[in-house]
C-alpha cells in the first residue's frame, strides 16, 4: 500500500476518522485501497499503468522520460533490498517477508531478479491480493513467492521464520507500530534484518499540531510518529543497530510527479473515457499540489529505517493466526 491523499468529495467521515479498535480502522484502510476505482487511479498514477505503486528513488532518472514513475518505483525496491541483503551477508538461499506487501510487484520483482530468493507476501487488502497471486502464477513464481491476506500487525507466520523483513510505504497505516515492529521482530531469526520505507510526521518550524491531526485523521494514519519517535519505539520492541536514512527530498519528486500525471490525465482525457471519476481525480490534485508544499513546510519525512535483530534475542507471542 502507497499513501496518497485522502478523498473529499464523497468523503466518508464515519469511515477515516480515528477509531478505537485496529480491526475498525483496518476495514477504512481497505475503503481507501481496494475498490475497483482506487486500484485504477493507483496503477495509472503512481504506477505508470503497472501494479507497482510505491513512491520512487529519483537518483539519475529522467524526470520527463516514459515511465519514469515506475523506474524510479523499481529503484526504490532495489536499494532497499540490496541493503537488508548485504545486512546478512548476500546469503542464499534467503527466506524473506513482505509485510504489507500491495499487489506484489516488490516481492515478484526481487524473486525474478534473484535466484534462491523466496518471498511471503502478507497484506490486508484481497483485490491487491488477487491480482498479486494471478501474476506470480504468470510469471512462473509459483513456489517461490506466497501470498496471504491478513495484518502485519498479527503475522499468520512462527517464530524465527525469517532471515529479512521488508516493508514499502504500507507502515503509515499501522494502528500500533510497537505492535508492528514486534511482530516483524518475533518472525524474523536472530541476527536477521528489517528495513521499511514510508511517510513519517515532520517536525518542521511552524507546522502546527492541529496541521499534523488533520492528514492524520483522512488518511487511516493513527499512530503518527516522527523518524526520530520511529527509531525510538523500534528500539523498544527490542530491534538493534536502528538507522533513518532520510529520502524526503525524493518523495517531494514523487508527489510531484503524481500531480503532474493527474493534471495530465484531467486536461487530456475526454470525461467519459475516464476509469477514475472526475471529482476523486480533481480532489487528488488539489490534495498533491498542497502535499508538495507541505515537504517543503516540514509536514513529513520519508525514508528508510533499518534495523538488526539481536542474536541473543527469542521474541515471544501469541500463536500465528491460520493463514486464509
Amino acid at each position: 500500500m502507497a499513501t496518497a491523499p485522502a478523498p473529499a468529495d464523497g468523503y466518508k467521515t464515519e469511515v477515516y476518522k480515528k477509531h478505537d479498535d485496529r480491526e475498525s480502522h483496518e476495514s477504512g484502510v481497505l475503503q481507501q485501497y481496494d475498490t475497483k476505482e482506487k486500484l485504477e487511479f493507483y496503477a495509472e498514477v503512481m504506477g505508470d499503468g503497472t501494479d507497482n505503486i510505491h513512491f520512487g528513488k529519483w537518483d539519475n532518472i529522467d524526470l520527463d522520460e516514459p515511465g519514469a514513475y515506475g523506474k524510479a518505483s523499481d529503484q526504490m525496491t532495489d536499494y532497499m533490498f540490496k541493503l537488508v541483503w548485504e545486512m546478512v551477508g548476500s546469503k542464499k538461499p534467503l527466506s524473506y517477508v513482505d509485510l504489507g506487501s500491495g499487489t506484489g510487484a516488490a516481492a515478484r520483482r526481487i524473486c525474478k531478479d534473484n535466484e534462491g530468493v523466496a518471498a511471503s507476501c502478507l497484506n490486508l487488502c484481497p483485490e491487491q491480493n488477487a491480482t498479486n497471486a494471478k501474476l506470480v502464477t504468470e510469471m512462473g513464481l509459483d513456489g517461490r513467492v506466497s501470498v496471504s491476506t491478513g495484518t502485519y500487525e498479527k503475522c499468520p507466520y512462527e517464530d524465527n521464520s525469517f532471515d529479512v523483513a521488508f516493508s514499502q510505504d504500507a507502515f503509515v497505516h499501522a494502528f500500533s507500530k510497537l505492535t508492528t515492529y514486534q511482530e516483524a521482530l518475533r518472525v524474523v531469526k536472530p541476527g536477521g534484518a528489517f528495513a521499511w520505507c514510508d511517510l513519517m510526521c515532520g517536525t518542521g518550524p511552524g507546522v502546527s499540531q492541529e496541521e499534523l491531526a488533520t492528514f492524520a485523521q483522512t488518511n487511516m494514519v493513527n499512530d503518527w510518529l516522527s523518524p526520530e519517535q520511529n527509531v525510538s519505539v523500534m528500539k523498544e520492541a527490542g530491534w538493534s543497530d536502528v538507522t533513518f536514512v532520510n529520502l524526503t527530498q525524493d518523495i517531494k519528486t514523487s508527489f510531484a510527479l503524481m500531480l503532474k500525471k493527474v493534471e495530465k490525465i484531467l486536461e487530456s482525457t475526454p470525461p467519459e473515457e475516464l476509469k477514475v471519476d472526475v471529482k476523486l481525480l480533481t480532489t487528488y490534485r488539489d490534495n498533491l499540489a498542497r502535499r508538495v508544499g507541505q515537504v517543503d513546510r516540514g509536514v513529513f519525512q520519508w525514508g528508510v529505517i533499518h534495523a538488526r535483530k539481536p542474536v541473543n534475542v527469542a521474541a515471544t507471542s501469541e500463536p500465528p493466526v491460520s493463514v486464509p
